[in-house]
C-alpha cells in the first residue's frame, strides 16, 4: 500500500512541478526567429546591416586610395584618412560627440582638397573626384539612416 501511494505522490509533484503559467506548443514560437515576426526581424537588423556596409565601404576606400602626383593633394587625403577612421570609430561606438566632431573635420578637409584638386592633371582629378564621391554617399547615407528605407 505504501508503494502505490508514493508513486502517486510522486507523480502529483512532477505534474505540478513542470505546470507553466501559459502553454506553448513549440519552444520556438515565442522566439523573435519565429515566423511571425520575420518581418520585424528584418526591419531590426535591415537597416543596421546596410549602414554596416556603407561603413565597411568607407573602410576600403580609405584601405585603397592611390597616391597622387602632387604632394599636398597626398597631406591632406593623408588627414582625410585619418578623419574617416576617427568617423568610423565613432560610428561603431555610437559615441555621437565624436562621431560629429570628426564629421566636421571631415567636411573641412573634403574642401581643402577639393581646392586642391585643380593642382591635378585631368587623370588624376577624375580618380580622386570618384573617391571623394564615394566616401561623401556612404557618409550621407550613414547621417541620414531614413535614406536606407525603401
Amino acid at each position: 500500500m505504501i508503494k502505490p501511494s508514493i508513486v502517486l505522490l510522486f507523480t502529483i509533484s512532477l505534474l505540478s512541478s513542470c505546470a507553466t503559467d501559459k502553454f506553448t506548443p513549440s519552444p520556438v514560437s515565442g522566439s523573435p526567429f519565429s515566423g511571425n515576426s520575420a518581418g520585424s526581424l528584418e526591419e531590426r537588423f535591415g537597416a543596421n546591416l546596410k549602414q554596416n556596409i556603407h561603413a565597411a565601404e568607407i573602410t576600403n576606400l580609405i584601405a585603397t586610395f592611390p597616391r597622387f602626383t602632387n604632394d599636398a593633394v597626398n597631406r591632406e587625403v593623408s588627414v582625410l584618412k585619418a578623419y574617416l577612421q576617427e568617423y568610423i570609430y565613432a560610428y561603431d561606438d555610437y559615441n555621437l560627440t565624436a562621431k560629429k566632431k570628426a564629421h566636421r573635420n571631415v567636411e573641412k578637409c573634403y574642401r581643402k582638397i577639393q581646392n586642391l584638386r585643380k593642382y591635378l592633371n585631368k587623370d588624376e582629378d577624375v580618380v580622386l573626384n570618384r573617391y571623394l564621391t564615394r566616401i561623401k554617399t556612404n557618409i550621407t547615407i550613414l547621417e541620414t539612416p531614413t535614406l536606407l528605407q525603401p
